[in-house]
C-alpha cells in the first residue's frame, strides 16, 4: 500500500501526542501508547477500562515506575525496574512508522515501532473491503498491534492493573473473558490475579460505584469544569476529599435524602476498604498511606466494616440530629490530614454517627 494512502485518524494522532506527553525521554514505549489509548475516547478505551485499565491507572504504573521502580513485583519479573526494555536497542524514529504525522525529534522503541507497523496492516486490511480504499489507523487497530506484541512494557502496566492481553482483546471482540481458578475473577469483580499489584481480595458489590470512582472508570457528578479538572485524580492521594465525595454517593445510594454523620462514617469506612483492595493507588502520596487513611483503619480495628454499617443504617436506625451539620465537619479538614482527623469529630458527643456506632455495640476508635 503506497503512504498517501495511509490515514493516521486524528484519534490516533491524539493517543500519540498523549504517548508523548507520557515519556521524560525521547523514545516512546509501548507503556506510553498505553497510556494515550486509555485516555482516547474510543471502542478501545473502553476495552481497557472494562478490565480495570483506566488513564488513572496507567499513570500510577508509570509514575512509580519513574519514581520508586522497586515498589512491586509482578508476575512477568523481579521487583526492580521494567522486566523488560521494550527492545529499545531496536528504536526507531516516529517519522519512519508513522509517516508525516511523526515527530522528527521522537523515537519508537522497537516493540512499539512494530506494533503500529501491525496496525497499519489492520487499517489496510479494512480498507481493500471498505473506507474509500484508504487505510485509516483508529486506536482499536492500534490496541490490537499492542496485544499482538506479547513481550512489551505496556503487558507489565496490564498485570499491574489485574488483566492479561488475552482479557483485554476479549473485551476488544465483544467476549467477556474467560478466566480459570488460578486467575481469580479479574478487575471487574474487585480482584486480580495472582502476582499483579492487585490483591486477591472480593469487595462488598456495593463498593463497586466507589471502586470506579478511585481507578476512573466513573466520575462524581460535579459540574463540567471541575469534572475536567478532577480527571484522572488519584483519590486514594486525597483520602479526606474523597470522602467528601463519596458521603453524598452513600446518602444517594442508601435512597435517603438527609445527608448526615453516618454517612461520612459510611464513606470513610468505604474508601479505606477500597484502598485496601488497590495498593498501587493507596500508597502514592505525599504522606504515607497509613497517614492518610488513619480513621478508617481506626475504625476496622474496633471490628466495624462497610457491609455492617450500611446494612445498620438500612434498617432505618432513629440516631437523633447532628449538633453540627455533616458539611461542616467535612469542609474543616484539611486535604492533607487524611481521615483521622475526620474520624475524630464524627465521633464526638451529638453526631449521629457516633451514635450509630455505640448501636452497633462499640465505643469507637480510641
Amino acid at each position: 500500500m503506497e503512504r498517501e494512502q495511509l490515514d493516521i485518524g486524528w484519534r490516533v494522532i491524539g493517543v500519540l501526542g498523549a504517548a508523548w506527553g507520557a515519556t521524560d525521554t525521547d523514545t516512546i514505549g509501548t507503556e506510553h501508547l498505553l497510556a494515550g489509548i486509555a485516555g482516547t475516547k474510543s471502542p478501545a478505551k473502553d476495552a481497557l477500562a472494562a478490565e480495570g485499565v483506566t488513564t488513572t491507572m496507567v499513570a500510577a504504573v508509570l509514575r512509580e515506575r519513574r519514581d520508586d521502580p522497586g515498589a512491586e513485583e509482578w508476575a512477568g519479573g523481579s521487583a526492580g525496574d521494567w522486566a523488560g526494555d521494550d527492545d529499545i536497542g531496536h528504536s526507531v524514529p516516529s517519522l519512519d512508522v508513522v509517516g508525516e504525522d511523526g515527530d522528527g525529534n521522537r523515537l519508537l522503541t522497537g516493540i512499539a515501532g512494530r506494533a503500529f507497523g501491525h496496525a497499519v496492516e489492520l487499517a489496510a486490511a479494512k480498507a481493500r473491503t471498505a473506507d474509500g480504499g484508504i487505510a485509516k489507523v483508529r486506536p482499536e487497530h492500534l490496541l490490537r498491534g499492542l496485544l499482538n506484541q506479547p513481550e512489551g512494557r505496556y503487558a507489565e502496566v496490564l498485570a499491574l492493573c489485574g488483566t492479561t492481553p488475552d482479557a483485554v482483546r476479549a473485551r476488544l471482540d465483544g467476549r467477556v473473558p474467560e478466566r480459570g481458578p488460578a486467575d481469580g475473577p479479574g478487575p471487574a469483580g474487585g480482584e486480580g490475579a495472582p502476582g499483579t499489584g492487585v490483591p486477591a481480595r472480593r469487595l462488598d458489590p456495593a463498593l463497586d460505584s466507589t471502586r470506579d470512582r478511585l481507578i476512573g472508570r466513573r466520575q462524581y457528578p460535579v459540574n463540567r469544569l471541575r469534572r475536567w479538572l478532577l480527571r484522572g485524580v488519584n483519590w486514594a492521594a486525597a483520602p479526606a476529599q474523597w470522602v467528601h465525595h463519596e458521603t453524598y454517593e452513600q446518602a444517594r445510594s442508601l435512597g435517603h435524602r438527609r445527608v448526615g454523620t453516618e454517612h461520612a462514617l459510611l464513606a470513610a469506612l468505604a474508601t479505606h476498604e477500597v484502598a485496601a483492595a488497590h495498593p498501587l493507588l493507596a500508597r502514592q502520596g505525599v504522606t504515607g498511606p497509613d497517614v492518610r487513611q488513619l480513621g478508617g483503619a481506626r475504625l476496622a480495628a474496633t471490628g466495624l466494616d462497610y457491609a455492617t454499617v450500611r446494612a445498620a443504617l438500612a434498617a432505618g436506625p432513629d440516631l437523633g440530629t447532628d449538633a453540627v451539620p455533616v458539611k461542616s465537619l467535612l469542609e474543616d479538614v484539611r486535604s492533607d490530614d487524611g481521615t483521622g482527623p475526620l474520624v475524630e469529630s464524627l465521633m464526638q458527643d451529638g453526631t449521629r454517627a457516633g451514635r450509630l456506632v455505640r448501636l452497633l455495640g462499640d465505643t469507637g476508635p480510641q
